[in-house]
């Protein structure tokens, strides 16, 4: 705890050292009736090249105070709304200077033309940061993500995920609306550099805050890409096609028709070496999952890019199409999409468990899956005061898969277990949410309704043969199972809300809520009969029940807005009826739960670029239905799942901080987040072993707390101006104190990490390009049931790439990622692979819209699939099949045609 608590001080050091220096102050003012302009926005521009040196708001007397250079020429340029800008010329001292009053003058008024000379290149309006995307240099034929990357304050990683001023973006507009969904990628990836007149980063609110005024505490990080007139009108988009050696391919085709506010968009991607979709965040935007199974006799659906990598080589096929319009002025807004997505692999993986678990499965997966997904948004201002919003979707999967299994667990004898099951499951899923606001005269008075439903069906068929066996002892009886499940989940909300101003900046707000849940769960497990047919019903591995949960919600906020700080507390009171049935003996089981869920956010504004959050919630967690249901699961002979009907809520208290400050001029940005999160009377997996089989059972772990504690900080800035250098370093701290029981004995595991990170970059389009990111790591992992099998090691890695540009259309380039894990008590062998993927480019015709591109993947032949996770004293680690060695060449093609009106 002291080496964390002196890596806290270290960070927060970062964030409040300070300085004093000459300054140029003044005070804005209406040209007429001399009244303050108080949040008028006051920037100090270079008056050579416009580049932004300062920049400011004025405080509620109009003043403002910038700092002032030693020496040269600048202009101070002033902006508020319906006022024409302001310019004064000032130069460069030792002393400070005061402009006096400073006097705009109102639009109305104007009876001359305001001459406006070049923009500036940022320009802060409110909470919105507004880069000018002219003033930034970009090569031909570039997209959004190389514009975001040139754009002070924004960085993009290799995967496409993007950090805005320190936050993680979450969505990327296109005008003001989506496209594609929640994808932006699609965007970052689709559009052209050259199309775009601004980007506008903020923190959006969620749909039913901006509309009721109520704040559900929910912020996601925002840019808004907004185009050119003359991008508006017309067609553009990309083809490419790569072949490779041992059958590697991939295609892409884009096209976008852009017509007013019309905007039409189509993709297609296709191919198996990982660039389709590879990591988690793809495999959520296309909507597709694999390797089906059962647990608990509902449906399980695992992801195999949730970052432990894919088993085998994906074969690949994405595609959609998005439409996006509005008409009669704007009272109408639509955006629809569909998507299509399949995956289909195939390949082998090894997974070795040890801690208070010892075992070793070897798998060999085939899977073939696909999805279909329909997205509809629309927006519809009745009037002035009143406007629905309606969303939905609808989505169609067909999941198989086949797994054939050879596991061991080592315990006081081996018991073994070969297995092989098919799964061929169907499911469709419905979802609507429908919020009618109406706002009335008084401002902040808000009446709002809320719909909400959605609907899962899931039905599926597969065979189990499973054969188990001991060491001495032989052979068990065999398991030759044919299974039927079926499951339907319902859902349904309503919801009103009334909002009514207290004073200006204070606001009181009630809301009522009924929530219904019906879930329908069965599960048959049939054996051969003396016709040789699956028709016998094996009641110990079969279950048929209904799970049905209502609840009323009552909430109480109170909210305050105010200039530099606003703050949010809301209580929640929730009844919540639960009844069980087992259809089979027709059994019941009710349980009523009356709970109590505060939540408290404020934020503290310093500044524009400043401010800290800090947040609180309680959270009642009601057991779920795979928890409570005492189903038992023979899909796995070596670990059966069983539920708790008797299982209560766990209650859990969460606080959270987080600060951050941005400078445009200088391109820094320091974040300190910090979160602790206790759970008193957790529920947690309990474990016992019994003739070498593990049985897991839900259980409250009554009067023990569950603790995780984690900080993470971060500063990012230039490091030399002339040679475009970039850096910064960040730091991630995390400690858990987790409690369960094994064999009936309490266990308390502990585990902490440490992770600093750093960076440097260099990006221009000229010359030499390069980032590197050095990741070195320290796990611990202890347990007091298993004191030996300590899991604590040293983790390392550098990733980054190198380009050289040896003409405009011409480069050389090269991607790396390096990553070292040390041995463990738990397991004695390193695990190391160094991955080098090369490449050169040329670009063709004048335009440089046709380039030639010759890659070779992992260079050395090295990309062994492995992860090391840990869980409850269990530490697990996982070699797979995955993409190796290949070389590639591709050609892609630029294309577009617009019409300025």
């Amino acid at each position: 705890m002291r080496g964390i608590l002196l890596c806290f001080m270290f960070m927060s050091g970062l964030y409040f050292k300070g300085y004093s220096q000459n300054v140029v102050t003044g005070k804005v003012v209406d040209a007429t009736d001399k009244k303050s302009l108080q949040n008028a926005t006051v920037m100090l521009l270079k008056t050579q090249d416009s580049t932004l040196v300062d920049y400011g708001r004025a405080d509620l007397g109009g003043k403002f105070q910038l700092k002032r250079p030693e020496s040269g020429s600048y202009l101070v340029i002033v902006s508020y709304p319906k006022y024409a800008d302001f310019y004064e010329t000032v130069t460069g001292g030792t002393t400070s200077s005061n402009l006096g009053e400073l006097g705009l003058t109102s639009v109305a008024h104007l009876i001359e033309e305001v001459v406006v000379k070049r923009r500036a290149a940022i320009t802060i309006k409110g909470d919105t940061t507004e880069y000018d995307a002219s003033q930034f240099k970009m090569e031909a034929n570039a997209k959004v993500e190389d514009l975001f990357k040139a754009l002070p304050g924004i960085t993009v990683d290799a995967s496409g995920k993007i950090t805005a001023q320190g936050k993680t973006v979450k969505k990327v507009l296109v005008d003001g609306e989506e496209f594609f969904g929640n994808d932006p990628t699609l965007v970052t990836r689709n559009l052209r550099s050259d199309m775009v007149d601004k980007v506008q980063v903020y923190e959006k609110k969620s749909d039913r805050t901006e509309r009721t005024g109520v704040d559900d505490g929910v912020r996601e990080q925002t840019i808004n890409v907004k185009l050119k007139d003359g991008a508006k009108n017309g067609f553009f988009g990309k083809a490419l096609a790569g072949g490779g050696t041992d059958k590697y391919y991939m295609g892409q085709l884009m096209f976008n028709k852009f017509k007013g506010p019309q905007k039409i968009s189509v993709y297609g991607l296709l191919g198996n070496n990982g660039t389709t979709t590879m990591n988690w965040e793809d495999a959520q935007k296309f909507g597709v999952e694999v390797d089906a199974s059962f647990e608990g006799g509902v449906m399980k659906v695992n992801d195999p890019f949730s970052g432990e990598g894919v088993t085998g080589i994906p074969r690949v096929i994405n595609t959609g199409v998005n439409f996006t319009d509005r008409w009669k002025g704007d009272r109408y807004r639509l955006n629809l999409n569909y998507k299509y997505g399949k995956i289909a692999a195939d390949g082998e993986e090894n997974t070795i468990m040890s801690g208070i678990i010892n075992s070793e499965t070897t798998k060999k997966v085939d899977t073939d899956n696909d999805q279909h997904r329909v997205n509809l948004r629309l927006e519809t201002k009745i009037d002035s005061l009143n406007e629905i919003l309606i969303t939905g979707s609808a989505s169609r999967k067909k999941l198989w898969s086949n797994t054939i299994t050879n596991s061991k667990n080592y315990a006081d004898t081996v018991t073994k277990n070969y297995s092989e099951e098919d799964i061929d499951n169907k499911v469709n899923t419905y979802d609507f949410d429908v919020l009618y606001t109406k706002k009335f005269l008084k401002k902040g008075r808000v009446f709002s309704l809320n719909a909400v439903g959605s609907k899962s069906e899931t039905v599926g068929t597969g065979t189990l043969f499973s054969e188990l066996s001991k060491e001495p002892g032989g052979k068990l009886p065999t398991t030759d199972q044919f299974k039927n499940t079926k499951q339907d989940l319902n859902k349904v909300e309503g919801r009103v809300t009334y909002t009514e101003p207290l004073t200006s900046e204070l606001n009181l707000s009630v809301a009522y809520g009924i929530v219904s849940v019906k879930n329908a769960s069965l599960l048959e497990s049939l054996n051969k009969g003396t016709s040789g047919k699956y028709d016998v019903l094996d009641p110990k591995y079969s279950s048929s029940y209904d799970f049905n949960r209502l609840s009323n919600n009552y909430d109480v906020s109170v909210a305050y807005q105010g200039e530099k700080w606003e703050a949010n507390l809301t209580n929640t009171f929730n009844d919540d009826r639960l009844k069980q049935i087992n259809n089979y003996d027709n059994r019941s089981l009710n349980r009523n739960f009356f709970t109590y869920n505060p939540r408290l956010t404020t934020t503290y504004k310093f500044s524009v670029a400043k401010a800290l959050r800090l947040s609180y919630s309680g959270q009642n967690q009601l057991p779920s239905l795979n928890q409570i249901q005492p189903i038992m699961n023979n899909s796995d002979q070596l670990n059966i799942y069983n539920g708790n009907e008797d299982l209560n809520p766990a209650f859990t208290n969460t606080f959270e901080g987080f600060y951050h400050s941005f400078n445009l001029l200088s391109n820094q940005f320091r974040y300190l987040g910090g979160t602790v999160t206790l759970t008193k009377d957790p529920i947690t997996q309990n474990i016992t072993t019994n003739n070498g089989v593990n049985y897991y059972r839900w259980d409250n772990m009554n009067g023990k707390q569950d603790f995780s504690a984690s900080m993470y900080g971060g500063y990012h800035f230039r490091l030399n101006k002339s040679l475009m250098l970039e850096n910064s370093v960040s730091l991630v701290l995390g400690v858990n104190r987790n409690n369960n029981f094994f064999n009936s004995e309490a266990n308390l595991v502990k585990s902490q990490n440490y992770t600093l990170s750093y960076e440097i970059k260099r990006e221009t389009k000229t010359g030499l390009n390069f980032v590197t990111k050095l990741s070195p790591q320290y796990r611990q992992m202890t347990s007091n049931l298993s004191p030996e099998r300590d899991n604590s090691g040293f983790v390392f890695g550098v990733s980054g790439g190198i380009e050289y540009f040896l003409s405009s259309s011409f480069k050389i380039y090269t991607n790396y990622d390096y990553s070292y894990e040390a041995p463990t008590d738990a397991f004695d062998q390193k695990l190391e692979r160094f991955l080098v993927h090369p490449g050169v480019s040329k670009k063709f015709f004048k335009n440089e819209s046709l380039m030639l591109d010759f890659t070779i993947n992992d260079v050395f032949n090295q990309n062994l699939g492995y992860s090391r996770t840990q869980s409850n004293s269990v530490f697990t680690q996982r070699r797979f099949d995955t993409i190796r060695r290949y070389y590639m060449l591709k050609l892609s093609w630029d294309f577009n045609k617009m019409f300025v009106k």
